[in-house]
């Protein structure tokens, strides 16, 4: 029993990685990374990201650490995530925070 008690602590105090946040159902831990600032351009109703994806408000999550993020298929290459009857896979500033 007390090698449990072990690496229950070891697991609490391993550091977290930078996109540990993201939900598995996004990203399945290699879809998503941080988006530059300049390759989101704010528009009526939501944002375009550089390559012309549009996300509507309403289907953002709001990010964590103030700073966009994105998931995107085939290992962050394809299409962005969008799964169905949630936000999609894109996390932007709160606004006014």
């Amino acid at each position: 029993m007390a090698y449990r008690s072990v690496f229950a602590f070891a697991l609490l105090t391993v550091p977290a990685f930078a996109h540990s946040w993201y939900p598995y159902e996004c990203c399945s831990e290699r879809d998503c990374f941080p988006v530059p600032v300049q390759d989101v351009r704010v528009v009526p109703g939501g944002w375009t990201l550089s390559d012309g994806t549009m996300v509507r408000h309403d289907e953002a999550r709001p990010s964590p650490d103030g700073r966009f993020h994105v998931c995107r298929a085939q290992d962050g290459k394809g299409a962005l995530i969008r799964i169905y009857a949630k936000p999609a896979c894109f996390w932007a500033p709160v606004m006014g925070s």
